[in-house]
């Protein structure tokens, strides 16, 4: 008789103890799909908060000035070379951007093309020693 309550007393031990690691892999695991939802939904809000930044940027004709979208609303002003965009999203967010003016951004992109332009192109001797490892294999 006592032999049985001493199996009883293991098997029940066994079970608590298994139950307790199962139960705290389950809050591991489920903490870390909440931390990859909050992860991705950030990701999208500032995704959308970009966006809405650069089709104000896009649209800004006058020194200030407020855009409203279906995500928020963006306020811009123009201070000099940069404007200045901040955009609000209806879940409360408020993200702030700077960009260069339009023609300051047209004006690097050219001088970006015209200096790649002029660097000579070095892919025709990559060419040969390509060659040349390759009969000396």
């Amino acid at each position: 008789m006592l032999l049985t309550k001493k199996v009883k007393a293991g098997v029940l031990l066994y079970a608590l103890l298994m139950s307790a690691i199962f139960a705290l892999l389950l809050q591991f695991y489920l903490g870390r799909v909440l931390a990859t939802q909050r992860q991705s939904q950030a990701q999208l809000l500032s995704s959308q908060a970009q966006l809405m930044a650069q089709m104000t940027r896009e649209m800004a004709e006058q020194v200030d000035g407020q855009l409203s979208f279906v995500q928020g609303s963006s306020s811009y002003h123009k201070q000099g070379e940069h404007l200045l965009v901040k955009v609000r999203l209806k879940h409360g967010q408020v993200y702030n951007y700077t960009f260069l003016s339009q023609r300051q951004a047209q004006t690097v992109n050219n001088q970006d093309s015209t200096s790649q332009a002029s660097k000579p192109s070095d892919t025709g001797s990559q060419k040969n020693d390509d060659l040349l490892l390759e009969s000396e294999n």
